[in-house]
């Protein structure tokens, strides 16, 4: 009985959460015009989440680009140092919104200045903390105006992924509320909560479409493409649908 009021009480959370991401976002002006996105990540960015994006998006005219680097992340800037390229980006691609969607491949060592930094220690997550802070900054822009959604990585077996997942989940959700108090404009998507039940272990099924079904590929660890839409595609869309209903009714 308790663990059915338990799993009630998450399910609860989890669908009163959603509406609340819209109800925090402040669009960037766009003069009237359907908002411009951008986004960025790892492998799933490139191979599924992305083109789900790009597909829910286009239905609502909004134009979308992307870049999605497969083992990317934030940790190891010796590979693919997002935090370098990102102005670049931001110059070439004049995005008025843009999505991140890091930290599957950050749970390791980190690497700085041709030293390694230990998993975990109080200055690995200094420095983890300082360099989305950094990405924050930069996709934000200088005025903070520019739309950033943020979603960290999804809950998927191994004992390894299971301890390290929620660290760097809550580093990124605490440094997306620090620069929202200092005036940026900025969602945290939770990926991990919506895969993860009540206890922080990975899902296997999900309500998807109002039925019960297996989220998971063969392998057990991936999402499937329906999962990937429902779980973290819908949520960024969600979140930023009133900047589209604002081009909508505004002026031309």
């Amino acid at each position: 009985m308790v663990r059915r009021v338990k799993v009630l009480a998450f399910l609860m959370s989890v669908c009163f959460a959603l509406p609340a991401l819209a109800q925090d976002t402040q669009c960037p002006v766009t003069d009237g015009k359907m908002p411009k996105v951008y986004a960025i990540g790892s492998s799933t960015m490139g191979s599924v989440l992305g083109p789900v994006l790009k597909n829910m998006l286009k239905r609502e005219g909004v134009k979308f680009d992307r870049w999605g680097k497969a083992s990317s992340g934030l940790a190891r800037p010796d590979f693919h140092n997002w935090p370098k390229l990102a102005p670049g980006l931001m110059l070439k691609h004049k995005p008025d919104v843009v999505i991140v969607s890091l930290g599957t491949n950050d749970f390791q060592n980190i690497h700085k200045r041709g030293k390694w930094i230990k998993w975990g220690t109080d200055l690995w997550k200094e420095v983890y903390a300082a360099r989305v802070d950094k990405m924050l900054t930069i996709l934000g822009g200088k005025d903070k105006q520019r739309l950033v959604l943020w979603t960290g990585p999804t809950a998927f077996p191994g004992k390894k992924a299971q301890r390290r997942a929620p660290v760097v989940n809550e580093i990124m959700r605490e440094r997306v509320a620090a620069y929202r108090a200092a005036g940026g404009n900025a969602v945290f998507l939770d990926a991990y909560a919506q895969t993860s039940d009540e206890n922080g272990k990975p899902l296997v099924r999900a309500v998807i479409k109002g039925k019960r079904t297996k989220i998971r590929t063969p392998d057990g660890i991936h999402l499937k493409t329906a999962a990937v839409k429902a779980l973290m595609a819908v949520p960024i869309v969600d979140a930023m649908r009133p900047c589209i209903k604002v081009a909508e009714v505004s002026p031309k």
